[in-house]
């Protein structure tokens, strides 16, 4: 038995360095022992020294694929936080109303007196209104001729007021809430009111809306003119809601 020894003691060593370091058998007693060491992978790849290139190639994927979702929302989806912010709530009509610039947002007061005249001023009187809002538009014709139509909406304290009202400001010679070029807010050279236009009224619940639309220079047809004007007017109703608030 004691020829085998050095035999498999040799071919112990042999294994040894085919496996390479941290590989066979353990220390002996009394081995110091270091620190640990990794067994390597195979030839040419070492294991370990790819794992941040993979990491990288992830990340990369990642950003690419957030990107190209970013790039199909904002063009595709039509997607976004608030959507009535960039939805008009003004149904289509058949003419195109701009804000003039002088008013770009509607005037609201609760005094309406201070802003009628003749018989519906001494109606405002003696029956307060809830609030008046005003507010001027212009649309173009074929033409070319500007129309300003002057929007006021009046509203009262109930349903029956406002019926009262209506009846009153619809009746000839009655007076009427002033539109904004007549009382001045809005400057038009060589127009002084819209009352020589087109006029129409809508009774809403305890709402009142009235619309006065003409433009500087008249059609050479008046008759003809004014129901253009009236025609202008009438369209101009779908503007009331945003003009009351």
């Amino acid at each position: 038995m004691n020829e085998t020894t050095p035999l498999w003691r040799s071919e112990m060593g042999k294994l040894d360095s085919l496996m390479g370091p941290g590989v066979g058998p353990g220390p002996g007693p009394g081995t110091m022992v270091g620190p640990p060491v990794s067994v390597p992978g195979p030839v040419g790849r070492p294991r370990g020294k790819n794992l941040p290139f993979k990491a990288l190639g992830l990340v990369a994927v990642a950003l690419v694929a957030a990107l190209i979702w970013l790039l199909i929302d904002s063009g595709g989806s039509g997607n976004s936080a608030d959507p009535s912010a960039t939805r008009s709530t003004v149904p289509a009509g058949e003419f195109e109303f701009a804000k003039n610039e002088q008013i770009p947002a509607p005037l609201r007061d609760t005094k309406c007196v201070d802003h009628a005249y003749g018989a519906v001023k001494d109606f405002l009187a003696k029956t307060q209104c809830a609030q008046l809002a005003r507010q001027l538009f212009t649309t173009m014709l074929d033409d070319g001729r500007t129309v300003y139509t002057s929007i006021s909406v009046v509203r009262m304290a109930n349903a029956q007021d406002a019926a009262k009202f209506k009846e009153l400001t619809s009746a000839d010679g009655t007076g009427n809430v002033n539109d904004l070029v007549r009382e001045g807010t809005v400057k038009v050279p060589d127009l002084k009111t819209l009352a020589s236009g087109g006029f129409a009224s809508k009774l809403q619940d305890r709402e009142v809306v009235i619309v006065e639309s003409d433009t500087v220079k008249h059609g050479p047809d008046e008759a003809e003119h004014n129901r253009l004007m009236k025609k202008v007017s009438e369209d101009a109703f779908r503007l009331a809601g945003d003009v009351a608030g």
